[in-house]
């Protein structure tokens, strides 16, 4: 007797789910065969990683074969229910043998059974939930000895894909799909599937864009993203009047009791406020701007004295 083997399943997705499935679905540990599922046609590859999705009409048929001469069943069961029970092949050691899928849509799972002797499927005809599949292969399997069957599951899902379409005021920006980095901007990503996804479009000293686009299979969806610089603000305060200069170029005029509110790039800058009252000194000082936070400059004559602080 050989020693007992997983049937594999066609997608990785599948393993994930294999928790979920009762033990008569399950490749069966002692069983006597080996079986290998795997589907008819490769999946459609996207930028964000999706496992096991495909367009209509879905991978089209499914490759078998095992390690001994067997029967194989393959029962489809789709997201809405109505399993349906695919014709029974006889495969030889070794051989591939292709059964064809029915076209389906959304999520399905494919339960294929192998056995050493005819195993009737018939019970498992127009099944709603797993749960009656495995009941069906469970009878079924009474009337074999022990040993003599085995499952492989293959789960996939049939979806409309879209496309979308990034731009930018700035060129080169990064672009994310639901936290995958796709490329940069001006971007097209094709072989979305439809649905709700998050974009983000970035770039180093930029504030980061992200829109919810709703991706509708065969068309495209734009983001236009407007990217503007991360600033601080320099707040100055002066209780006589005084202009300001920034790096040298005049920045504006500090009314007494309104101050001066502008948004500056991060870093260290040159600050020179000069009184219009000439009889006091301007101040020249270095202040470090910080993103998306204020920084005070508070200037006032003290003891006849003008002179300018960071609180």
């Amino acid at each position: 007797m050989k020693r007992g083997v997983v049937g594999a399943a066609g997608l990785a997705l599948a393993g994930l789910l294999s928790g979920c499935v009762p033990g008569p679905l399950r490749a069966q540990p002692g069983a006597q065969l080996r079986l290998t599922v795997t589907p008819g046609t490769r999946a459609v590859e996207t930028v964000t990683g999706e496992d096991a999705l495909y367009r209509a009409p879905g991978p089209g048929s499914l490759r078998v074969s095992t390690d001994w001469a067997a029967f194989v069943t393959s029962v489809v069961l789709p997201a809405q229910g109505g399993a349906l029970v695919l014709p029974t092949v006889q495969t030889r050691p070794g051989e591939v043998v292709s059964t064809p899928l029915p076209v389906t849509q959304g999520f399905t799972q494919v339960f294929t059974v192998a056995s050493l002797a005819p195993m009737p499927l018939d019970g498992a005809a127009g099944a709603r939930s797993v749960p009656d599949v495995s009941r069906a292969v469970e009878g079924a399997a009474r009337a074999l000895p022990a040993g003599a069957y085995t499952v492989g599951t293959t789960v996939y899902r049939v979806v409309r894909f879209g496309t979308l379409d990034v731009r930018s005021n700035l060129a080169g920006a990064t672009v994310r799909v639901n936290g995958v980095r796709v490329g940069v901007t001006p971007l097209t990503v094709p072989d979305l599937p439809e649905g709700r996804l998050a974009v983000e479009v970035s770039r180093d000293g930029f504030k980061a864009v992200t829109q919810q686009v709703n991706v509708v299979g065969d068309t495209v969806s734009r983001v236009d993203a407007t990217l503007r610089p991360v600033t601080g603000t320099l707040t100055v305060r002066s209780d006589v009047l005084a202009d300001l200069f920034i790096e040298r170029q005049r920045a504006g005029t500090v009314q007494p009791g309104l101050g001066l509110d502008l948004p500056l790039r991060p870093g260290v800058v040159a600050l020179n406020v000069v009184p219009r009252d000439r009889a006091l000194a301007a101040q020249n000082l270095l202040v470090r701007v910080t993103a998306d936070k204020v920084t005070p400059v508070i200037c006032a004559v003290r003891g006849g004295a003008y002179s300018c602080t960071l609180p």
